[in-house]
């Protein structure tokens, strides 16, 4: 297990989505967010970017609110949602 922290957690993260593009014949799409963050249903950031690679829009979604989440220091449990539309890079 490889532990690294912040520039270079960063960096192996773009390597790593880069390297396993395709999981299991699935292609991943790289998807972006620019938009509002819910918490509970009440906005706690107004315009927050984002992106990831995932296999399928609600699991992008899912990724990214993970992200919000750990970026943030909210707990797992709170509710993120991401209420504006996701755009498709690739």
């Amino acid at each position: 297990i490889i532990i690294l922290t912040g520039k270079r957690e960063n960096t192996y993260n773009k390597v790593f989505s880069l390297l396993f593009f395709y999981y299991g014949g699935i292609v991943m799409n790289q998807y972006s967010y620019n938009g509002p963050v819910m918490e509970f249903g009440k906005c706690i950031a107004n315009n927050w970017a984002g992106s990831t690679y995932a296999a399928s829009e609600k699991k992008a979604k899912s990724n990214l609110a993970y992200q919000f989440k750990k970026n943030n220091n909210r707990m797992p449990a709170s509710k993120i949602t991401l209420p504006g539309e996701l755009m498709v890079i690739n």
